[in-house]
């Protein structure tokens, strides 16, 4: 078999291979910023979310993309605001191992969303 026939195949599964992470956050009834705060107000709580991220056969068969917004929706009402807003993607051992186990077929990740969550000012 001629080298240059492996090229096309090999190029399709590494371009699906790769996938973005995508979510929306312009549903929230609260501002949401990446920046930290200086001096966090009194009764703000940092929070750790997590969901998971699925590619279906190397992405040729679609993928499970987490749902970023409504996690924040259910976790951080009632609240002012979101500071300190970070959002990553990784696999942990789990993932790793349901990854392997299925040949690759199922791509599995852990996505961490982060954040301080400001209180509301009610007097």
């Amino acid at each position: 078999m001629q080298p240059h026939r492996l090229l096309f195949p090999v190029a399709l599964l590494t371009l699906v291979g790769c996938s973005s992470l995508r979510y929306e956050l312009n549903e929230l009834p609260f501002p949401v910023s990446a920046s930290p705060l200086a001096k966090p107000p009194a009764g703000s709580t940092t929070f750790e979310l997590k969901q998971k991220h699925i590619l279906w056969g190397y992405g040729l068969f679609g993928e499970t993309q987490p749902d970023v917004q409504g996690a924040m929706l259910e976790n951080c009402l009632p609240c002012a605001g979101v500071a300190d807003f970070r959002v990553s993607s990784g696999a942990n051992f789990w993932d790793w191992l349901g990854t392997h186990l299925s040949l690759g077929l199922v791509r599995l990740k852990t996505v961490k969303i982060t954040g301080t969550r400001l209180p509301t000012n009610r007097g």
